[in-house]
């Protein structure tokens, strides 16, 4: 096996990250070396470049939508796992808490993630926990498996956790793309009635292809009077707002039924101000959601394995052209999720 591989470090913010060389890391107790076959893009990578995570300590190799093959086990992990292909959670929880005590592991007070205080799967070999090494089915694609553990995870959690998505109700997704494109799946899977906006054709083309009931294009329609028409003025069950500015929020809040729930995801603006009324009188929901529980990864790897979802890649380019595809991201020109690939050997 190699002892120096390639990584991309980002060692000064709101700089293109660097391809360097590293060693190759040896885990430790506990631990397992994963060989990286591919890793995802996402817009937290974007906001990490730019340093709006604080918890991001430089320099470092970013990436937490990892799938590879486990290439070598530490002390106290079954060398039968070796040869495993896997998706990697990214929360490293301290099972102690009352939030990991109740299922709640993305809640943990002791949380590290991987990717963000911790090196990522920007790299081609990456060491984490054996019991953040979740096995997937071989015939899955590693582009596909980059989407478990957040692309579709974190949809998964919001919609059947949060937001307690029920067969019947009405969702309407606010901004298709890397996460809507997967919460349009899940949605029909949960047995709604799913709307999706975007003011880009060809992402409406692709979520029609995804499932979705009807889709609203909102550079030259208006969003609340076509939920009206589509609703007969009752309002949608469910807003999911992957968008993240205050105006997004409010849209959401005004365009839920009495009692609905607004799913907040997308995260660009730091605060925002609503319609206490609309909120109070009618009991709407505003809801946070992050990232997904360890029991959700598990259920979201069976519905992988059985093909009932299938994570939408956009596209994927070799690990050398890491710069370039953040820049497609940063500039709105994907479909869905923009991934690494990385040689087998």
């Amino acid at each position: 096996m190699k002892t120096v591989m390639r990584a991309a470090v980002l060692r000064k913010f709101n700089e293109p990250l660097q391809i360097e060389e590293k060693p190759v890391p040896v885990p430790g107790p506990g631990e397992v070396l994963v060989k990286v076959r591919a890793s995802g893009l996402c817009v937290s990578d974007l906001h990490i470049q730019d340093g709006k995570i604080a918890t991001v300590k430089l320099p470092y190799t970013p990436g937490h939508e990892m799938a590879g093959v486990i290439a070598a086990v530490g002390e106290g992990v079954s060398p039968d796992r070796v040869g495993e292909h896997i998706s990697a959670a990214i929360d490293i929880i301290c099972g102690e808490c009352e939030f990991c005590r109740t299922g709640r592991t993305n809640l943990c007070r002791e949380l590290v993630r991987i990717g963000f205080e911790r090196d990522g799967s920007h790299e081609e070999y990456c060491v984490i926990p054996a019991k953040n090494a979740f096995p997937v089915n071989k015939d899955i694609p590693f582009e596909q498996i980059t989407g478990i553990p957040d692309a579709v995870g974190c949809m998964y959690n919001g919609l059947k956790n949060q937001a307690k998505l029920r067969a019947g109700q009405t969702l309407l997704i606010m901004g298709v793309g890397g996460l809507g494109m997967n919460a349009i799946q899940l949605g029909k899977l949960m047995g709604a009635t799913v709307f999706a906006t975007s003011r880009k054709a060809d992402k409406l083309e692709t979520a029609r292809e995804m499932g979705a009931d009807e889709v609203i294009d909102t550079s030259r329609e208006d969003l609340q009077k076509r939920v009206r028409e589509l609703t007969g003025g009752r309002g949608v069950d469910v807003a999911l707002d992957n968008i993240g500015l205050e105006w997004s929020i409010n849209e959401g809040v005004s365009m839920v039924r009495p009692g609905g729930r607004v799913l907040v995801c997308g995260y660009i603006s730091e605060e925002f101000r609503v319609n206490y009324q609309e909120v109070m009188k009618f009991e709407k929901e505003i809801l946070g959601m992050r990232g997904m529980t360890r029991q959700d990864m598990a259920e979201v790897i069976e519905l992988v394995n059985s093909k009932k979802i299938v994570p939408y890649v956009y596209k994927t380019v070799p690990f050398e052209e890491i710069n370039g595809a953040l820049g497609l991201l940063r500039g709105g020109g994907t479909k869905g999720r923009v991934v690494l690939q990385f040689p087998e050997e």
